[in-house]
C-alpha cells in the first residue's frame, strides 16, 4: 500500500457507474427506448459526480487507495488516486458526460452497440487514470483500445472499416512495444513499476542501454495514441470516419491516454532527474517539434473540417510532449495544462462539425458558406473554439502557449518559442478561412445578394447544444478565471510542485 494513502473503495465507484449502460441496455433492449438511453447518460453522469467529489481531497493532497488483485510478488492490479491520476479522471470524465448526452440525439442506429462500448471505454479510461503502476494501466489500456474500435466502426461504411483496421494494426504495434517496456521495466527496476514515486531508484541503476531501450519502448508505445509522428497514420483517418461525439472523445480524451502514459513515464518511473541524465529528453521535443508544425502544415491542405480538425489536434496534442520535454517548471505546467484545455477546445469544436453534418449534411470547408447564419449559435462556438486554438485571450489556448513559452524561456529555449509562434499563425490559417466562409460568404454573394437572415429553428435541440455551448463557455471562463480550485492550473500546478520540489 502506497505511503499515505486512504485505503478505500472511493476509486472504484466511477469505474463501475458507467456500467449501468450495459444493464439499461441488457434490460430494456428492445423497449423504452429514451428510458435506456437516459440511463447511460445516467451512468456517466454518475461517474463524474463520483469523480468531482474527490476534488476537495485531492486539493488537501489526500491520495487513496484500493486493490483489485495480486499477480506476483510486488506486481498487483490495483487502483491509486494522486494528483495527476485525478486530474485525467476529472477531464475525461466530464468529456465523457457531455459526449453522452450529445449522442442521445445524435446517434440514430445500432445504438445499443453505441452507448454499450462507449460506456465501457470511459470506464476502462477512468481505470488507465486511477492505475496504481503500469501494469495496471497497461490492462486498461488495452481494453480502451478493443472497446473504443466499435465507436470508429459504427457507421460501417468502407471507409469506416478501413480506418478502424488502420486504427488496430497501429495500436496494437504500439501495444506490443508498451508490453515489453513493462516486462523490461520490471526487470531492471527490481520488480517495481509503481507509479507512487517520483522516480524509481532502482530503475536508475540499469545499464544506460537498457534504459535507453526501455524508454524508447515507452515513448513508441504511447507515442501511437498521442499521435507523435509518424506515428500518427491512423488519426487523419478515424476522425472523419467515426461519429462526431466519438471524434470529440477520440481527439479530446482518447489521444490523451497515450499522453498521459508517457507523463508517467517521465515523472514516476524515470524522473525527470535520469530522463536529463541520460539526454533523451531532446530527442522527443525534436518529434514533438516536428509534429507540431508538419501537422499544422497537413491542416492546411484538408478540405474535409474533420479531417483538417483531426490534424489539428496531432498538433496540439504534442505541446503536451513539448511541455513535459522542457524540463522546466512552466513548461511541465503548461503541458499538464493542455492535457485538460485541448479537450475542450478541440470537443466543443467536433460537437459543431457533428451539428453542421446533421442540419447541412456539408462535410468539407468549400461547401460551408452562410453556415453562420444557418447555424449562429453553433458556429459562434466554433469560432470561439477556433481563436482559442490560436492562442487568443482571454481563452485556455492563450493560457497554455503562454505557459509553454515562459516554460522555454526558463529552460533557456528559446527556439521552443518561435515553434509555438509559427505553430500559431499557422493555426490561425487554417481556422480562419472556415470561419470566413461561414460569416462571410453565402450562396449568390457573387451576384450582390443580401447576406440571409439568422435562423435559430434549426438548433432547438437541447441535447446538442448544450453540450456546445457549456464547452465553449468553459474556454473562455477557463481562461479567464485561471485560479479558481478545481480548474486545470488548481491540480497541475501541484503536481509541478512535486515534479520540481
Amino acid at each position: 500500500m502506497p505511503e499515505g494513502a486512504v485505503r478505500s473503495v472511493m476509486p472504484l465507484l466511477p469505474i463501475l457507474f458507467p456500467w449501468i449502460s450495459l444493464l439499461a441496455i441488457a434490460i430494456f433492449r428492445r423497449r423504452a427506448l429514451r428510458l435506456r438511453l437516459w440511463l447511460c447518460f445516467a451512468g456517466s453522469a454518475l461517474s463524474f459526480l463520483a469523480v468531482i467529489v474527490l476534488l476537495p481531497s485531492v486539493l488537501d493532497g489526500k491520495t487513496y487507495y484500493f486493490k483489485l488483485a495480486s499477480i506476483v510478488e510486488g506486481l498487483e492490479i490495483s487502483l491509486y488516486v494522486d494528483t495527476l491520476g485525478y486530474y485525467f479522471s476529472l477531464v475525461l470524465a466530464f468529456m465523457w458526460m457531455l459526449c453522452t448526452l450529445y449522442s442521445i440525439s445524435y446517434i440514430d442506429h445500432k445504438q445499443n452497440r453505441y452507448f454499450a462500448f462507449l460506456a465501457m471505454c470511459g470506464s476502462f479510461l477512468i481505470g488507465a487514470a486511477y492505475s496504481r503502476n503500469m501494469f495496471t494501466y497497461f490492462i486498461f489500456y488495452e481494453m480502451m483500445t478493443f472497446g473504443s474500435y466499435p465507436l470508429i466502426i459504427h457507421e460501417e461504411t468502407a471507409m469506416a472499416r478501413r480506418a478502424g483496421y488502420k486504427y488496430l494494426v497501429y495500436a496494437i504495434g504500439g501495444d506490443v512495444l508498451l508490453f515489453f517496456a513493462i516486462i523490461t521495466n520490471y526487470f531492471w527496476g527490481g520488480g517495481n513499476v509503481n507509479f507512487d514515486q517520483w522516480g524509481l531508484p532502482t530503475l536508475a541503476a540499469a545499464s544506460k542501454a537498457a534504459l535507453l531501450t526501455i524508454f524508447s519502448s515507452y515513448i513508441a508505445g504511447f507515442g501511437v495514441k498521442a499521435a507523435i509522428m509518424p506515428l500518427h497514420g491512423w488519426v487523419p483517418d478515424a476522425h472523419p470516419a467515426a461519429p462526431s461525439p466519438a471524434s470529440a472523445l477520440l481527439s479530446g480524451v482518447i489521444l490523451k491516454a497515450g499522453a498521459f502514459g508517457i507523463m508517467r513515464v517521465i515523472f514516476n518511473l524515470f524522473g525527470i532527474d535520469l530522463m536529463k541524465e541520460l539526454g533523451v529528453h531532446w530527442v522527443v521535443a525534436v518529434f514533438a517539434c516536428i509534429t507540431i508544425v508538419l501537422a499544422s502544415v497537413f491542416a492546411l491542405t484538408q478540405d474535409n473540417l474533420k479531417r483538417r480538425l483531426a490534424y489539428s489536434s496531432i498538433g496540439q496534442v504534442s505541446y503536451i510532449i513539448l511541455g513535459l520535454t522542457m524540463v522546466s517548471r512552466d513548461g511541465t505546467l503548461g503541458g499538464i495544462m493542455q492535457l485538460a484545455h485541448h479537450a475542450l477546445m478541440k470537443a466543443c469544436l467536433f460537437l459543431c462539425a457533428g451539428v453542421i453534418l446533421v442540419r447541412t449534411g456539408k462535410k468539407n470547408i468549400s461547401d460551408m458558406k452562410g453556415v453562420g447564419y444557418q447555424l449562429p449559435v453553433s458556429m459562434i462556438c466554433f469560432s470561439v473554439c477556433a481563436l482559442a486554438m490560436v492562442g487568443t485571450p482571454p481563452s485556455v489556448g492563450f493560457i497554455t502557449k503562454w505557459m509553454l513559452g515562459s516554460g522555454a524561456m526558463e529552460a533557456g529555449l528559446p527556439v521552443y518559442v518561435v515553434v509555438l509562434l509559427v505553430s500559431s499563425l499557422l493555426n490561425a490559417a487554417y481556422f480562419l478561412p472556415i470561419i470566413y466562409v461561414a460569416f462571410f460568404r453565402w450562396e449568390g454573394d457573387e451576384e450582390g445578394h443580401h447576406h440571409p437572415a439568422l435562423d435559430f429553428n434549426s438548433e432547438r435541440d437541447p441535447l446538442m447544444m448544450v453540450p456546445v455551448v457549456i464547452l465553449a463557455l468553459l474556454v473562455v471562463v477557463v481562461g479567464i478565471w485561471v485560479t479558481v480550485p478545481g480548474f486545470p492550473l488548481s491540480l497541475a500546478s501541484r503536481v509541478a510542485d512535486l515534479v520540481f520540489p
